[in-house]
């Protein structure tokens, strides 16, 4: 079990998971609502196929960067105002989906009220039951009070509130240990960049920095070896329990990113994602990814953020002495990481055309997202654009 004094949940860890263990998991109920997408997971979709129709009603209509529409959908369900325990399993987007429904069904509303700088309305009461069991390692939101939402105008959007708290978390290594490679480096990325994050954000503090950094760390640690054994396992390679253990491990490394950025919120590079995803559909994570390193040179503009980032290259390069040196190697290494991972390096790997004259046009609205407002040194669009600018 995981857990920490800066997380309000107590995380449960299983190798497998059965029907029986996830009802003893989520208690006496009356009905349940499972929140899922249609993802190729044999063992998520053996547990699916599982319930009976009087135990649970299922729902799956979950795209990447969900939308309200689709959520104000599974909302409108009769048989969903018959439930009284919302499970989600899936990815990122199937558990801010989950999130949305269980706050609705105690809250009220349309969604779309809740969203934006000022919101008509507020969440005021705590979400319904909730279990997250998530099926890729990088997203954290089974730990996290937020969820991100594309808006009927087509706008992302994150919601937070202590309110949206899951009740409980269970990583189950059989959902992701036969994750595609592409899938578990965009996910794998996108927790690296929580505990980046997480660090030069103006909401840091000193328990909130360990927690950051350990994030780190672990997700350092594991990436690689998570990676390789997809790509031996979609060779053909049997799945044997060094792989298991890679799960594992991953699965532990996002799940305490995910406690990071919980307390801290995100920062410039996950602003700017929403713009890549919003208008050229980049996947969350490889979006994340795709700025990294640029922000990671101006975040270290700041000497806190030096004297933490060499925490967390201290590890892997025991005989560097200096902050310098420990953060310029740790530049490389997130550099050499992100190309390992066949991550794209220029807008035109993403398929986008792009000048410079219309970095500000696609990119303006990305400032007025509170994320951004998290980054230090404070971001502008004279330290943010040549960043982008290195990228055409």
């Amino acid at each position: 079990m995981i857990s920490s004094k800066l997380s309000p949940l107590k995380v449960l860890e299983r190798k497998h998971i059965t029907k029986k263990e996830l009802l003893s998991i989520i208690g006496p109920c009356r009905r349940i609502a499972i929140v899922t997408d249609n993802a190729p997971i044999d063992a998520k979709n053996e547990l699916l196929a599982s319930f009976a129709k009087k135990e649970a009603v299922i729902f799956s209509n979950v795209q990447p960067n969900p939308r309200t529409a689709d959520i104000m959908q599974m909302f409108s369900d009769p048989a969903f105002g018959k439930c009284d325990v919302v499970v989600g399993i899936g990815g990122g987007s199937v558990l801010d989906s989950a999130k949305a429904l269980a706050m609705l069904r105690t809250n009220g509303g349309a969604l779309d009220d809740y969203l934006g700088n000022s919101p008509k309305l507020k969440i005021r009461k705590r979400c319904a039951d909730l279990i997250l069991l998530p099926t890729t390692a990088g997203t954290g939101s089974e730990v996290t009070k937020v969820g991100v939402y594309t808006s009927a105008d087509g706008r992302k959007y994150t919601l937070g509130s202590p309110l949206m708290h899951a009740h409980k978390a269970v990583l189950v290594q059989d959902f992701v240990v036969k994750a595609p490679p592409a899938l578990v480096a965009s996910t794998g990325l996108d927790a690296l960049d929580h505990a980046l994050e997480s660090i030069w954000n103006k909401n840091a503090k000193p328990d909130t920095l360990r927690l950051s950094v350990a994030a780190a760390i672990e997700v350092l640690s594991n990436i690689r070896a998570m990676y390789d054994a997809s790509v031996a396992i979609k060779a053909g390679k049997e799945v044997g329990e060094e792989d298991y253990i890679a799960a594992r491990r991953m699965l532990h490394a996002s799940c305490m990113a995910g406690m990071a950025f919980n307390l801290t919120g995100t920062a410039a590079g996950h602003a700017l994602s929403f713009v890549l995803s919003e208008s050229w559909h980049v996947p969350h994570g490889t979006a994340c990814a795709f700025t990294l390193n640029g922000v990671f040179r101006l975040a270290c503009e700041i000497e806190q953020t030096r004297k933490y980032l060499a925490q967390v290259a201290k590890p892997f390069h025991p005989e560097i002495e200096d902050t310098e040196g420990l953060v310029s190697a740790l530049e490389k290494d997130i550099f050499n990481l992100t190309v390992y991972l066949r991550q794209p390096r220029c807008f035109s790997d993403l398929g986008i055309t792009l000048s410079k004259d219309q970095i500000d046009e696609n990119f303006e609205r990305s400032f007025d997202d509170p994320k951004m407002w998290n980054q230090l040194p404070v971001a502008t669009k004279e330290n943010i654009y040549p960043l982008l600018e290195e990228l055409l």
